[in-house]
């Protein structure tokens, strides 16, 4: 292939790409179209002639105004075009139409040199409409309008804020609004992709799957859900027992990848009792797994939520602001004190604020790894509790067990890096 690139001219081999990339759109335009025998704009031929027109256009008059001529005569005509069908023929959708302008524009990419990129751009088109048949099903079956209103909500709020919020530091707490904020955006973030995989593939999938995705977004929503299932289905109990077992299992997951994010350095350190904790709760759960489809429905608030947002920026600034003064005032085990107590409640603001303080210098990283620690063995011994005083009995001694074995192999980690 190379040798036969190397004699090619340069200008004739980005010609011949050009009208394959041009191909590749038409060529998917062309299929779907005809398979819902559908009047449409271009197809197999129109497509190479666009993105031809686009690399001619650059690269043979190497004139951005013309070039900017030429697009938006091209775009006029792909506008009169457009109401031509939907006034006669009653066409709604603009996609095929909009795929031609980004084909001009691939056109004009691969005529400056950039292969790799217009390649890659074409790929993306061509994928995008080749999954308007699952995107289309996808929304209608589970995204409903309350989703879309808090996503849009959250988005404008965002927009708006971010902007205006200070990026500097107030008070001898040193408190960054813009830093605050970032932080929710990115639990937010972390916990919309678990709600969105969870209404994917969760809750119609089975109690372990629901549990796996449910664990991302609320360890402790999925506990309380199961165990008050278990107590209207005992026979469930065991499964039941597994899939909040594997919920709890897979925040410590969460929490390594939010350390990541925010600081590498201490989600290193952390990743090996993260991995641990994970794999002592799934061995619990697959060991005693039964093949099954039942279906336990647990209620998620959407991440995007703007009261929920805002509650969680709320809590995330009093654990920064408790954080600071215990180590100004108590030293590292105030620290460990904030852990275990804010354990009772969530683990992400300690984890967040615990990464951005040891990155910062302010606390020690090993003082940091070992709260945020405390604070996970806390938080999974309180999903104990829950399940013990709504769950059904069948399921207490199984938890307990797991949560045990996780809390003991928790304390001699912990143990480890103190004594490091």
């Amino acid at each position: 292939m190379n040798e036969i690139v190397k004699w090619m001219p340069d200008w004739f081999f980005l010609l011949i790409l050009s009208i394959l990339i041009g191909g590749i759109v038409g060529l998917e335009q062309e299929s779907y179209h005809r398979k819902i025998e559908e009047k449409h704009f271009g197809g197999i031929r129109t497509f190479p002639l666009i993105s031809l027109l686009g690399f001619s256009s650059e690269y043979f008059l190497r004139s951005p105004v013309i070039v900017a001529i030429i697009f938006t005569c091209f775009s006029l005509m792909i506008v009169g075009e457009y109401l031509y069908e939907a006034f006669y023929f009653n066409r709604k959708g603009i996609t095929t139409e909009i795929a031609g302008l980004f084909t001009f524009v691939i056109g004009v990419i691969l005529a400056k040199g950039y292969v790799i990129e217009a390649v890659s751009l074409s790929i993306i088109i061509t994928l995008i409409l080749s999954l308007r048949e699952f995107l289309h099903g996808f929304v209608e079956k589970y995204i409903y309008k309350k989703d879309i209103s808090a996503i849009l909500k959250f988005l404008v709020v965002s927009a708006v804020l971010y902007p205006i919020l200070p990026d500097k530091s107030f008070t001898f707490l040193k408190l960054n609004p813009r830093s605050i904020w970032l932080m929710v955006v990115l639990i937010s973030s972390i916990s919309f992709a678990a709600y969105f995989a969870t209404k994917l593939l969760g809750s119609k999938k089975g109690i372990l799957i629901t549990a796996l995705f449910g664990g991302l977004m609320s360890s402790t929503a999925v506990t309380l859900a199961f165990s008050k299932r278990s107590k209207e289905a005992p026979e469930l109990s065991c499964e039941l027992a597994l899939g909040v077992i594997l919920a709890s299992s897979i925040m410590f997951i969460r929490q390594l990848i939010v350390m990541f994010i925010i600081y590498p350095s201490i989600s290193y350190k952390f990743a090996f009792f993260s991995i641990i904790a994970f794999l002592v709760g799934l061995a619990f759960a697959l060991k005693r797994h039964k093949s099954g489809n039942e279906v336990v429905e647990v209620e998620f608030s959407n991440p995007y939520d703007l009261t929920h947002a805002l509650f969680f920026g709320a809590f995330y600034t009093v654990v920064l602001i408790l954080s600071r003064l215990a180590h100004t005032y108590l030293g590292s085990k105030g620290i460990y004190l904030l852990g275990f107590v804010s354990g009772f409640a969530d683990v992400d603001p300690l984890t967040i604020s615990m990464s951005q303080l040891s990155k910062t210098g302010i606390i020690n990283i090993n003082v940091a790894l070992v709260s945020i620690i405390i604070s996970s063995i806390t938080n999974t011994l309180i999903k104990g509790v829950y399940a013990t005083m709504f769950g059904h009995k069948n399921m207490r001694g199984l938890i307990w067990k797991a949560f045990i074995a996780m809390s003991i192999i928790s304390v001699g980690i912990v143990l480890g890096v103190k004594f490091m």
